[in-house]
């Protein structure tokens, strides 16, 4: 049998700086409530025409990594947090959190920076502190939102799926978390930019990573390129 390969466990998280507090513990839910709220109704009315296809697919409880095409920007999230009935963190590009207006409202709706070399690659390290916060939230038994194409964008077919989503649940399973799921989403505009247009939601079957890292015997590597692959396969259906 090969050596597995094992994911540390997770990091303690250091001091951050500004578009660290991101990173921190997020407000309170009394907090984020009202916003999400109002962002949600503003999204209905701009896509009134919206349908979540096996939307009974997302568990109501338990941690959940929901993962999604990404071809709307910062609409995408809410789509899915629709279409999740259950609260949602979602990773973001870093360099939004450092927008006068916009940074603070992500972060205060407890999103997550995303550290990516095309943006700054003297930080891609870091992103290593986003998936541990990520994964954190999965141990917790919460839900977490990314869109493995690591960007937004406007092309029809799917971009490479990248290994940051299979990290963050096999590192959450690896650190206790039990019955860990990762659940595609696709995501379809009729003309994203047209006013009272229509969206589709399609749920996907969920990955039980728990069982997939079993499968492969605790070899994460194994597990991280299996699980990629699936989510890919689920995410072009």
């Amino acid at each position: 049998m090969r050596k597995a390969h094992r994911m540390s466990p997770l990091r303690s998280q250091p001091a951050l700086d500004a578009g660290d507090s991101a990173m921190a513990e997020p407000p309170g839910r009394e907090h984020r409530g009202p916003l999400r709220r109002l962002v949600r109704w503003f999204v209905a009315i701009y896509y009134p025409h919206m349908e979540i296809a096996d939307g009974d697919r997302i568990p109501q409880g338990g941690p959940v990594l929901l993962c999604a095409n990404h071809c709307n920007s910062l609409i995408d999230p809410v789509i899915i947090g629709i279409a999740a009935r259950r609260p949602v963190r979602f990773m973001a590009k870093a360099p939004l959190f450092d927008h006068p207006l916009l940074g603070p409202a992500i972060t205060a709706l407890g999103m997550v920076p995303a550290f990516r070399g095309t943006d700054d690659p003297s930080q891609v390290r870091r992103n290593l502190e986003s998936l541990d916060v990520g994964a954190k939230v999965l141990v917790e038994g919460h839900a977490m939102g990314i869109f493995p194409e690591g960007k937004s964008t406007d092309q029809s077919h799917l971009e490479m799926i990248r290994s940051g989503a299979a990290r963050m649940a096999l590192q959450a399973a690896e650190s206790g978390a039990r019955d860990v799921c990762v659940v595609p989403i696709g995501l379809t505009y009729e003309r994203r930019e047209r006013f009272r247009s229509a969206v589709l939601a399609r749920v996907g079957e969920p990955i039980r990573v728990n069982a997939l890292l079993a499968a492969h015997d605790g070899n994460e590597r194994a597990a991280r390129r299996e699980l990629t692959s699936q989510l890919e396969s689920r995410l072009k259906q």
